[in-house]
C-alpha cells in the first residue's frame, strides 16, 4: 500500500495512476488519510461494487466469440447458403432493429 499525498498525485498524476493499476493508493490531506484508490479490476472483484461498475468490454468481446464459435453452422442450418449481397442485408436489417 502506497500513501500519497493531494499534491503529490496532483504532480505526479502518471505515477499515482500507474501505481493505484498495482496496489491501493491511499490520499492523504493535511496529513490525513481521505481516499483509496485501486484498480477497476481489483474493484471488480469486489461484490458489493459489480453491480455499481460497468462490465469489462474485453470479457464481453471474449463471451460473444465463444458464443458465435458454440454456434458455428447454426446459421447455415436454419437459413441455408445466402449470397454476401442477402447477408449484408439482413445485417442492416438487424442493425437498425436493435
Amino acid at each position: 500500500m502506497k500513501t500519497m499525498s493531494s499534491k503529490e498525485i496532483k504532480d505526479r498524476y502518471g505515477v499515482f495512476a500507474e501505481t493505484a493499476r498495482r496496489e491501493l493508493v491511499v490520499h492523504t490531506s493535511h496529513g490525513r488519510p481521505t481516499l483509496v484508490t485501486i484498480s477497476i479490476d481489483r474493484a471488480r472483484s469486489i461484490p458489493q461494487l459489480q453491480s455499481d461498475l460497468p462490465a469489462d468490454p474485453a470479457a464481453n468481446r471474449k463471451q460473444k466469440y465463444e458464443r458465435l464459435i458454440a454456434l458455428a453452422g447454426t446459421g447455415i442450418k436454419l437459413v441455408g447458403e445466402q449470397s454476401a449481397a442477402d447477408l449484408a442485408k439482413r445485417s442492416r436489417y438487424f442493425r437498425d432493429n436493435d
